[in-house]
């Protein structure tokens, strides 16, 4: 699926753009849930996209380009269920999720092919009502956020378990036109629905799962998006206080069984095997990784290639 996304919506080494432009690069990682499932976050490179501090220079003093951006913007990424043209105006807390108006559940039901339609005026107005039906469908199904205990499992006891403090920054708050924040300059996106993730609808309608796309534009929002991209890019498999109490354990059980006068060399030996196994050992791979690593899927997506760098040793030379 990722290989058709990259390949057919992105069209990364096409001569043609992709639906957001042409691509230069991309690289992404692959995550397992707490259940188990896999998830990708992944990050593209548009050719022409200038840096942060560009564009937000360009922004301050082209008002026609700023339009234009934002124009762009609020055609690919959608924060309201499709038709949507005015802001809600009732209380978000008193929203409820509707019935999806499709039978069953629609990311497994099949959906309208535009080549199933003739080309003509009508038949394009057809497949056009099928499309927003089902994009509709799949964002309430797959991207209406309803707060869970995971939201706040972060918070002190003491906290109030409320929209303000939920840890997917799901407020509840609406935005009726996008615009620059007057303090960061940051792109602040119109939302015209309090509780729907930002998506794509192309792509809701094609991969049929839920998602969320974000532009890493200027300001305050860009630095803190890039600070989440290399945390999700770099985080550790295994948490910190869990590979050292593997460990512990390690030296413990290997210096019980280690004799004074014994073989030095084989003592390291077994203490660095009885780590790694033990660190091996605490590590929960789930069966859907296990099967990705065994077809050859592995944990990231690239379009370049890396040498690595021994820091260490570049250090001590410099």
């Amino acid at each position: 699926m990722v290989r058709g996304f990259l390949e057919t919506i992105v069209r990364f080494g096409d001569s043609r753009p992709g639906l957001f432009g042409r691509c230069k690069a991309y690289y992404g990682t692959v995550e397992a849930q707490g259940r188990g499932t896999l998830h990708l976050h992944m990050v593209l490179w548009l050719e022409g996209n200038p840096n942060p501090q560009r564009l937000r220079d360009r922004m301050l003093s082209d008002p026609r380009f700023r339009g234009r951006v934002f124009e762009w913007l609020e055609d690919i990424i959608r924060c309201e269920l499709p038709g949507t043209e005015a802001i809600h105006k009732g209380d978000p807390e008193s929203m409820r999720k509707p019935e999806t108006e499709s039978v069953g559940d629609p990311r497994v039901c099949a959906v309208p092919l535009r080549s199933e339609f003739c080309d003509s005026t009508e038949s394009e107005a057809i497949f056009e009502t099928n499309f927003e039906e089902v994009v509709r469908s799949l964002a309430i199904s797959c991207n209406w956020h309803d707060h869970t205990e995971t939201c706040w499992k972060h918070l002190k006891p003491d906290q109030p378990r409320d929209s303000a403090h939920c840890r997917m920054r799901h407020t509840g708050a609406v935005r009726e036109r996008t615009e620059l924040d007057k303090e960061t300059q940051s792109i602040m996106l119109r939302r015209l629905h309090p509780w729907i993730n930002n998506y794509n609808d192309i792509m809701l309608y094609l991969l049929k799962c839920n998602m969320d796309i974000k532009y890493v534009g200027s300001g305050e929002a860009a630095k803190a998006l890039t600070y989440y991209i290399t945390d999700y890019i770099t985080k550790p498999s295994l948490p910190t206080h869990a590979a050292l109490a593997a460990v512990c354990a390690a030296i413990r059980k290997t210096s019980k069984t280690a004799g004074h006068d014994g073989d030095r060399q084989q003592f390291r030996r077994s203490l660095l095997t009885k780590i790694v196994n033990g660190i091996m050992g605490k590590i929960e791979l789930s069966y859907a990784q296990v099967m990705s690593y065994l077809v050859g899927g592995g944990d990231h997506y690239s379009s370049h290639t890396f040498r690595n760098l021994n820091w260490s040793m570049l250090d001590k030379f410099v």
